[in-house]
C-alpha cells in the first residue's frame, strides 16, 4: 500500500515538474524576461548594491525582512539576479502549488494530465504577459490569489490544529504577499474573508466551539505572522544608525505619495498666496511639476505636508478635490460610478471580463440548483466587494494595469475555487448523475474555451509590447553603458527623460547583461529622492547637494533627451542667485540615433 502511494506521489510530482519545465522553456525560447517598470529596477538596484555600492535591506517598497534576505543573497553571490529570480519563482511556484492541488483531486493519469492542461490554459490566458514582463505588485497579487484558491479547495478538517496545518501554505502565501507589496495584500483581504465566510456558512453546524476555534486559529495565525514581520520592518528603522533620517524620509515618502498619487499639485497661479506663505517659489514649484525635486533641499516632508493639508482644507470648502463622507479623492463617487459603468458596459477589462463572465456562468451552472451551496449570496457579496474596490480605484484615479490585473485575477480565482468546490462536493443520486456530469462538462468547457481565447489575445498583446520594449530599451542600455565607461563622473538624469520613450517604459532584462556593480548616476527625483540611500550615494561621490554639485563640480553632469527644454533649470538657478548655462558636452547614441544629451552647467 505504501509503495503504491509513493509511486502515485512520484508520478504526480513528475508530471507537475515536467509541465513547469516545458512552460519555462517555452516562454524562455520565445521571450527574454523583463522587469516591468523602473520601480522594479530601483528595488533591484537597492538590494543588489547597484544603487549605493552595498546591498541594502531598506528597499522602501517591500518589507525589510524580505528585502534583507534577498540582499544577503546578493552579498553571497552578486552576479545572480536574485530579485528577479525571486519574483519568477513566486509566480511559477504559484502555478505549481495550484497544479499540486488540482492533480490531487483526481486519481486517474489522464484526468491529472487534463487538469494540468486546463490549469496551464487558464494560468497563461490570464497571466502570460505578467510572467514575461514581471512587476512586484502583480506578483504580490498572484500570491494572494493562489492563497485564496488553495484555501477554498482544501479539505475540511474537524480539529482546529489539523485545519490550521491543512492551510499553512495559504497563510504563508498571504504573508509573502504582505511582505512583497503590503497595500496589494490589504486590498485583497476582503476576497479572502469572503472565502472564509463562504466555507463557514457551508457547515452543517455553524456556531459550534470546534468550528469557531478553527477559524480563530487560522485568522489569528495569519495576523500574528503579519504583525511580526511588520514589527520587524518598523524595528529595522528604529534600530538603524540613521533612525531620524529614515523616519524623516518615511514621512516625506507618505506625503509625496498622497500629493502625487492621490491629490495632485495645486495650481501655482490659482494658489499663489498659499505658496508665498509657505515659501515655495514658482521655480521650485516647477521642480515638483517635473519631478526633479532632488535639486531643492528646501522641499522636505514639512513643505509637502502643508501642501497636502491645504488640498484637504480646500476640498472641504468645496474647491478642488471631491469629498465623499469625509473621504477626499480626485473624482467624486458619481464620476467613479460612471467610469465603473462604462468599464462594465464596454468590457474595458478585455479578456478578463469574458473570463469572469464565464466564471460566474459556470458557478451558477454547477451550484445554482443546490440549496446549501449559497451560490447566489456568495456572488452578490463578491460583486459588492469587487464593485467597492473598483469604485475606490476610480475615485482616486489609480486604476492602473499593475493594480487592476491582480484584482481581476483574484476575483476569478475566488470563482474558480467555488467551481472546484461544487464539482468535487456534489454527490448526485443515480437518476441525476448524467445531468450533473453534463453541467460540469459544460462549465469546464466554457472556462477552457475562454482561457484559450484569452491566451491568444493576451499573447498578441504581449508580442506587441515585447517588440516595443525591444525597440525602445536599447536607448536606456546605451545610457547605462555610457555611464559605466566613465567611472569618475556622476550623472544626474532628468526624471521624465529616464522613464519612457514613445509611451514605452524603460526597463531592464532580468537574466541578460546582469550587472549589479555600483551605478554612478541617479534620476533627479522619484520615490528614492531625499532618502538616506540617496545621500549615501552622493557622499560616495563627495557631493553635498545636487544643486551645488551640478553648478560647481567638473565631473557632475545633467542628462536629458535631445528635445528637452532646460529653461526651467536655468530659471531655478537664477532664482538661487546663480547664472548658469547648460552646455552640451556629449551625445549618447543608440547606433546612429541620438538618445540622450549630456550637459555641463557653466
Amino acid at each position: 500500500m505504501m509503495e503504491s502511494l509513493k509511486k502515485l506521489f512520484v508520478s504526480r510530482l513528475g508530471k507537475i515538474l515536467l509541465f513547469t519545465i516545458f512552460l519555462i522553456i517555452g516562454l524562455t525560447a520565445a521571450y527574454d524576461f523583463y522587469y516591468d517598470l523602473n520601480d522594479d529596477t530601483t528595488i533591484k538596484d537597492i538590494i543588489s548594491g547597484a544603487y549605493t555600492g552595498n546591498p541594502s535591506g531598506y528597499s522602501v517598497q517591500m518589507l525589510f525582512p524580505l528585502s534583507f534576505c534577498i540582499s544577503l543573497c546578493y552579498r553571497a553571490i552578486p552576479g545572480i539576479p536574485w530579485y528577479g529570480l525571486f519574483l519568477c519563482v513566486c509566480q511559477f511556484g504559484a502555478w505549481m502549488l495550484i497544479a499540486w492541488r488540482v492533480t490531487g483531486m483526481v486519481k486517474k493519469q489522464w484526468q491529472q494530465l487534463a487538469a494540468l492542461f486546463f490549469e496551464t490554459a487558464i494560468f497563461l490566458g490570464l497571466l502570460i504577459r505578467q510572467l514575461v514582463i514581471v512587476q512586484y505588485s502583480v506578483t504580490s497579487g498572484i500570491c494572494m490569489a493562489t492563497a485564496i484558491l488553495l484555501y477554498l479547495t482544501g479539505e475540511e478538517k474537524e480539529s482546529p490544529r489539523q485545519y490550521l496545518k491543512q492551510n499553512v501554505v495559504s497563510i504563508l502565501l498571504v504573508v509573502l504577499s504582505f511582505m512583497i507589496r503590503t497595500e496589494m495584500c490589504v486590498m485583497f483581504l476582503p476576497f479572502l474573508l469572503l472565502s472564509g465566510l463562504g466555507k463557514w456558512m457551508s457547515q452543517e453546524k455553524i456556531f459550534t466551539v470546534q468550528n469557531v476555534k478553527r477559524y480563530l486559529y487560522l485568522i489569528g495565525s495569519a495576523l500574528l505572522v503579519m504583525i511580526v514581520v511588520l514589527a520587524i520592518d518598523k524595528l529595522s528603522i528604529t534600530a538603524s544608525s540613521e533612525r531620524e533620517a529614515w523616519q524623516s524620509f518615511r514621512s516625506f515618502f507618505d506625503e509625496r505619495t498622497s500629493l502625487y498619487d492621490f491629490y495632485g499639485l495645486p495650481s501655482y497661479e490659482e494658489n499663489i498666496a498659499f505658496y508665498e506663505e509657505i515659501g515655495l517659489s514658482e521655480e521650485s514649484y516647477t521642480l515638483l511639476q517635473n519631478y526633479n525635486f532632488s535639486l531643492d533641499e528646501s522641499i522636505d516632508e514639512h513643505l509637502l505636508e502643508e501642501m497636502v493639508q491645504y488640498q484637504e482644507k480646500m476640498a472641504k470648502t468645496g474647491q478642488g478635490l471631491s469629498v465623499t463622507a469625509g473621504f477626499i479623492s480626485k473624482n467624486s463617487i458619481s464620476e467613479a460610478l460612471w467610469l465603473y459603468k462604462e468599464q462594465l458596459i464596454h468590457a474595458k477589462s478585455g479578456v478578463y471580463a469574458y473570463m469572469l463572465l464565464a466564471g460566474y456562468i459556470s458557478f451558477v451552472l454547477l451550484a445554482g440548483g443546490r440549496k446549501k451551496s449559497g451560490c447566489y449570496w456568495k456572488m452578490v457579496f463578491l460583486l459588492v466587494i469587487r464593485s467597492i474596490l473598483w469604485i475606490y480605484l476610480f475615485m482616486v484615479d489609480r486604476a492602473l494595469d499593475r493594480i487592476t490585473c491582480p484584482l481581476l485575477v483574484t476575483e476569478f480565482m475566488v470563482l474558480l475555487g467555488w467551481i472546484i468546490q461544487e464539482s468535487m462536493q456534489a454527490k448526485p443520486k443515480a437518476k441525476n448523475f448524467v445531468f450533473i456530469k453534463l453541467e460540469a462538462v459544460v462549465a469546464y468547457s466554457l472556462l477552457g474555451v475562454c482561457a484559450l481565447l484569452a491566451l491568444y489575445m493576451n499573447t498578441q498583446k504581449l508580442q506587441a509590447e515585447y517588440e516595443a520594449k525591444e525597440r525602445v530599451n536599447p536607448r536606456w542600455e546605451a545610457l547605462l553603458a555610457y555611464c559605466a565607461e566613465r567611472e569618475d563622473a556622476y550623472y544626474v538624469v532628468d526624471v521624465y527623460s529616464s522613464t519612457s520613450y514613445e509611451g514605452i517604459s524603460y526597463s531592464e532584462k532580468i537574466y541578460k547583461n546582469v550587472d549589479n556593480t555600483y551605478r554612478n548616476f541617479d534620476i533627479c527625483g522619484g520615490w528614492l529622492s531625499k532618502s538616506p540611500l540617496m545621500y549615501e550615494k552622493l557622499e560616495k561621490m563627495q557631493i553635498a547637494t545636487l544643486e551645488e554639485a551640478l553648478a560647481a563640480k567638473e565631473n557632475v553632469y545633467f542628462v536629458a533627451t535631445p528635445d528637452k527644454d532646460l529653461s526651467w533649470l536655468v530659471d531655478y538657478y537664477g532664482y538661487k542667485g546663480k547664472k548658469v548655462s547648460p552646455q552640451k558636452v556629449d551625445t549618447i547614441y543608440d547606433k546612429e540615433t541620438e538618445c540622450f544629451v549630456v550637459y555641463h552647467l557653466r
